[in-house]
C-alpha cells in the first residue's frame, strides 16, 4: 500500500508547511502463483484452504464477530510487547466501525476483505493513526495499526534562511492476528436466522415473517 500527502494551501517560500493533505493511495496485490493475479485466473483456479482469495465480496456482518488471538506493539520508548487476547472489547475493535473513530479519517473497503483508514491530514509534530484491516478467509483477521508524525523541524548548523524537515517518524507500531471465537449477539446474520427458526419451532408453525421483522 502506498500513500501520498502533499503540502496544500501554501505559497512557495512563503512560510513553512503546516500540514500535508492526503493526495492518493495505491493498493498492491502479491501471491506466489503461477499464473497473473487476476479475478479471470482465481476463478478459472480457486487458492487452496490457507490461501486467501483476493477478489471475492466480502459482507459488511462478516467483520463483527467475537476475534481472538495475539497482538505485538512496539514503541520507541517501551519497545517489543506481545500478548493474547481472549475476546476483543469493543473500543478495540475499529475495523467495524468503517468511518474510523474520529473526525478527518478517510476510509474506503475494498473487495477482498481489505479495510483502508487513514488522516486526511497530518499536521506538523501531531502522531496520526494509519490503520489496515483485512480479511484473508471467512473466520480470519490481520490488522495493523501504525503511528506516524511528519514535518518535523530539523536544527541545522546552516543559518541560510531555509527550514528543513526530518522524514516521516513511526512513532508506534501494532499488529494483529486473529481467529473467529464466536458470533456477537444480534449482529450476526446467521445467528438471527437460527434466532429466527427457534422462534418459529416455539411459537408455532402459524408465525409468519412480518412477525419476526426488524423494529
Amino acid at each position: 500500500m502506498l500513500i501520498q500527502f502533499f503540502t496544500t494551501g501554501v505559497e512557495p517560500g512563503s512560510c513553512p508547511p503546516q500540514g500535508l493533505k492526503l493526495f492518493r493511495m495505491t493498493m498492491c496485490r502479491e501471491a506466489k502463483r503461477p499464473e497473473p493475479l487476476t479475478s479471470e485466473a482465481e476463478a478459472a483456479s480457486p487458492p487452496a484452504e490457507g490461501n486467501p482469495t483476493f477478489f471475492r465480496p466480502v459482507p459488511p456482518f462478516q467483520w463483527h464477530k467475537k476475534w481472538s488471538g495475539t497482538s505485538w506493539t512496539w514503541g520507541p520508548t517501551s519497545g517489543d510487547r506481545g500478548w493474547s487476547v481472549e475476546e476483543m472489547e469493543e473500543a478495540d475493535a475499529w475495523h467495524g466501525r468503517a468511518r474510523g473513530d474520529i473526525e478527518g479519517i478517510w476510509s474506503m473497503r475494498l473487495g477482498g476483505g481489505v479495510l483502508v483508514q487513514v488522516p486526511k491530514v497530518i499536521v506538523g509534530g501531531q502522531p496520526e493513526l494509519f490503520r489496515l484491516a483485512w480479511l484473508p478467509e471467512e473466520g480470519r483477521l490481520s490488522r495493523i495499526e501504525a503511528g506516524v508524525t511528519a514535518l518535523g523541524e530539523v536544527d541545522d548548523v546552516e543559518d541560510d534562511g531555509a527550514v528543513r524537515f526530518a522524514p516521516p517518524q513511526l512513532t508506534s507500531l501494532r499488529t494483529d492476528v486473529f481467529k473467529m471465537a464466536g458470533e456477537l449477539e444480534g449482529v450476526s446474520k446467521m445467528e438471527f436466522l437460527r434466532n429466527l427458526g427457534a422462534e418459529k419451532d416455539e411459537l408455532g408453525p402459524d408465525l409468519t415473517e412480518e412477525d419476526t421483522a426488524f423494529a
